[in-house]
Order: structure tokens, then sequence, then C-alpha cells
């Protein structure tokens, strides 16, 4: 595929779990990718309260190197958003939902500065 040309991807957020009692994680999340017939199941998906919002990031890894956290996936930023979005309707319909003003997807710098911060 060269570099102009488009694809038509989709996904449908598979699963999705709340979680009580770890810090920043409000839920996980399973999201299935469809990226033209190919589909990826992204298993993992932490939304997290981050700065007064609800953000979603995607699965993290500890580089066994230098002990960072680092992104498992690096979702393009437009599908990022409309996962984040799609996954605070699913919890604003649940039962216990959470109601903060904005949704956000984090930019890949954002989280990569982040992971390189110490916690």
């Amino acid at each position: 595929m060269s570099t102009d040309s488009t694809a038509t991807v989709t996904f449908v957020i598979t699963g999705l779990e709340r979680v009580s009692g770890a810090g920043r994680l409000v839920a996980l999340a399973t999201v299935e990718i469809d990226l033209e017939g190919v589909v990826v199941l992204v298993q993992g998906v932490q939304v997290i309260r981050h700065r007064g919002r609800i953000a979603m990031q995607a699965p993290r890894f500890r580089n066994p190197k230098t002990g960072a956290w680092i992104p498992a996936v690096i979702l393009p930023n437009e599908l990022g958003v409309a996962i984040a979005e799609e996954l605070h309707h699913m919890l604003t319909r649940q039962p216990g939902r959470i109601a903060l003003p904005d949704v956000i997807a984090t930019p890949i710098a954002e989280l990569i500065e982040d992971s390189l911060a110490v916690e």
C-alpha cells in the first residue's frame, strides 16, 4: 500500500471491566481492531484518570534493560481518540458511571515521557 492511499479501520470493544482500588486505573478493556480484514485483538487497554480526565492508554510493558514502562501498541491518534470516546460512552452507560469532563487518548510522546518519570 502506498503512503497516499487510505485503509478502512474499524474497532469493537469486546470487553470492559471496571477496576477499583488500583490507583488511577478505572477499567481494563479488550479491543478488536479490523484493518481491512486483518483483525488484531488488543487486551489490557487501560482506562485511567489522567489530570482530571478519563484517558485511554495502550497496554504497556517494562523494558528489562531500563525499567521504563513502554506502550506495547502505538495507535494512530484518530483511532486512539475514537476508542477512548467509545470507552467513555460505555462507562457512562453502566451502573456506577464515571462523569469526568473530557476524554482523551494520551499522545504517544506524553506516554513515553510519563513512562520515563519515576513512579
